[in-house]
């Protein structure tokens, strides 16, 4: 079994007592990362925000392991570079007319990814749980995109 599905399993069978677990340890190594889930709950509803939640701790059980995200803070300032390059993107493709080029640079974007797995899991979910397939599409289109530039920032610190 691939390290994502074991960790995928152990997100889906959480319990409180791993949720304040794993809060307080993302908090302590990474606040910044913490302090945007803890955010979302302004915009989504308590069930998207607790998919929303299983995927970060996904995302943060995916990468302790990785001593620099132990030492290395992701900044507000990182993170927002990383995610306006993001959106820089998206925007070349919006002016782009000719398909296979619009796919040619999602694939070159996807190729820089180290993390291929990690995101295929996470662009799994938000395909297959009913509570993720309907929320807002511009809503769910913005929080894959924080959720894509945190993986690049925790992929670079």
């Amino acid at each position: 079994m691939s390290v994502i599905f074991k960790i995928r399993d152990k997100i889906d069978n959480l319990d409180a007592d791993y949720v304040n677990e794993i809060s307080d340890e993302i908090f302590k190594y990474q606040p910044f990362f913490v302090t945007v889930l803890v955010g979302y709950h302004i915009d989504v509803s308590p069930e998207e925000l607790e998919e929303i939640m299983k995927i970060y701790f996904l995302i943060w059980e995916y990468f302790k392991q990785n001593k620099n995200v132990k030492t290395k803070k992701v900044t507000e300032a990182f993170f927002e570079n990383i995610l306006n390059r993001n959106i820089q993107m998206l925007k070349y493709v919006d002016g782009e007319t000719e398909q296979h080029e619009i796919q040619k640079i999602y694939v070159n974007d996807l190729q820089r990814l180290k993390s291929k797995a990690l995101f295929a899991e996470i662009f799994h979910r938000f395909n297959s749980r009913p509570v993720l397939l309907k929320m807002e599409k511009p809503l769910n289109a913005i929080i894959l995109l924080g959720i894509k530039s945190f993986i690049e920032c925790f992929e670079t610190i």
